[in-house]
């Protein structure tokens, strides 16, 4: 459908229903948005064709509801909901197609982790047994490199909250150097889960709070020693995540500049992500445990960390990359935002003066209050 049959559409459609007497602000708001949409759907999807879409519209809208004589302010609010519902309707259907096909394929993901961590556990089953078939020093060594593997695949497991949880009890219970103990285990194992995925900001926070939370709820538990374990968890979760860093190298040779760029951004929030996990987790504990982890989230704010260092390491290496694939992020983003940044500040100032007028006012509707803040504001 041409622009010029969309106008001519939205007239005679807001004539007929004038005719007919159903002519409400739903009626004009759907009669607009479906043009607007079906004219869009013909395009090549350009941005750029929508602004003279959108205006056509919005023209057509108004000169049909001047020659019906039904041009009130509440008409020409529905003229120009439905013109903008109409502008994003194509866009909306993409994104629910896409979430659809995401769900399906995060699904499928899952299915496949299963399979694997299966797979693997047949696999060191049957490893196990072969083990124990050869007497003394030989099946001994066998069942200690399964073991060893176990330990190395906890997170594919599924068992990393268990086996840290396990062996923090175990740490309470010697009673001997407890805070190192905890923090050892801590960092062996957030490393041992880190290395065996991408490093993306969710995936940390899981990770970090699976660990913090193990850890603590094994003190919590025993009733004692809460705060020296809370300590050593604090620190080797850090300690573990700076160590993984360490591969980043590895971790990123296949990865486009969009990934690289990602990848970056969540790691220089990495240790603020930490901190945020950290004060989350606390809420959930005794006073103890509380105020131990607000505390050390606090000084970790001033302090410099293994983990700062790393962290500026790695993004360091992953800005050298991407410098190399020809495209220098830091200057690019710096010109895009500085752009973005303006018109950003001057619609967030201005939605946020409609925004306390609409509250002010007690006034309902979106349109409504934005109509009324607008002609009070010129």
């Amino acid at each position: 459908m041409s622009q010029k049959e969309m106008k001519d559409r939205i007239k005679e459609e807001i004539k007929k229903a004038k005719e007919v007497r159903q002519l409400s602000t739903e009626k004009i708001c759907e009669i607009v948005k479906d043009a607007v949409s079906d004219t869009l759907a013909e395009t090549k999807g350009g941005i750029e064709e929508l602004r003279p879409v959108v205006k056509d519209a919005l023209t057509a809208g108004m000169e049909g509801l001047k020659h019906s004589g039904a041009d009130a302010k509440a008409n020409i609010d529905a003229i120009v909901e439905g013109a903008i519902l109409g502008a994003r309707s194509r866009g909306d259907k993409a994104i629910h197609t896409t979430r659809e096909e995401l769900g399906k394929i995060e699904t499928q993901l899952k299915d496949e982790k299963a399979m694997l961590a299966q797979s693997l556990r047949e696999a060191l089953d049957a490893a196990k047994e072969t083990g124990a078939a050869f007497s003394g020093d030989l099946g001994e060594k066998v069942e200690a490199a399964v073991a060893g593997i176990k330990l190395k695949s906890i997170e594919l497991l599924g068992l990393t909250g268990e086996t840290v949880k396990e062996a923090v009890k175990g740490a309470i219970e010697s009673g001997k150097d407890v805070k190192e103990t905890v923090a050892e285990i801590t960092s062996d194992a957030t490393e041992k889960a880190l290395k065996e995925g991408r490093l993306y900001a969710d995936r940390i926070k899981d990770i970090a709070d699976k660990v913090l939370s193990a850890a603590v709820e094994a003190a919590e538990d025993s009733g004692k020693k809460v705060k020296e374990v809370s300590q050593g968890a604090f620190e080797g979760i850090q300690k573990g995540i700076a160590t993984a860093l360490e591969t980043i190298g590895d971790k990123t040779k296949s990865f486009v500049t969009e990934d690289l760029a990602q990848t970056k951004k969540d790691i220089e929030a990495i240790e603020e992500l930490f901190m945020e996990t950290t004060r989350k987790i606390a809420k959930r504990y005794s006073e103890e445990t509380k105020n131990t982890l607000n505390d050390l989230a606090n000084r970790a704010r001033t302090g410099t960390s293994e983990l700062k260092e790393k962290a500026k390491s790695a993004t360091s290496y992953i800005a050298d990359r991407m410098k190399g694939t020809g495209m220098d992020v830091a200057k690019t983003g710096a010109k895009v935002a500085g752009k973005a940044a303006h018109f950003v500040t001057e619609e967030v100032r201005e939605l946020g003066k409609l925004s306390l007028d609409v509250a002010k006012g007690g006034l309902s509707g979106l349109f409504k209050g934005a109509r009324d803040a607008l002609k009070k504001d010129k």
